[in-house]
């Protein structure tokens, strides 16, 4: 049997990253150029950097740092 690419609780954080990313793509989007021919376009690569922005931040730089804290405050 195949093992899962990602464990239940990180797939989680994703899927939760993903949905705020592509919501405030959209929001960012809309407000700023409304519906015009490009805005797949615009969307997708808003929601990519957003997307990485985000989980990145949460799931690499905030508990590395963390960690590092942790270790010079024992």
């Amino acid at each position: 049997m195949a093992k899962p690419l990602f464990k239940s609780h990180l797939r989680r954080k994703l899927l939760l990253i993903a949905l705020i990313s592509l919501l405030l793509a959209m929001a960012l989007e809309l407000y700023t150029f409304g519906l015009h021919a490009d805005f797949p376009g615009r969307l997708l690569r808003s929601f990519l950097v957003l997307f990485l922005m985000i989980a990145l931040t949460v799931l690499a730089i905030v508990p590395g740092v963390s960690r590092a804290v942790d270790k010079v405050m024992k």
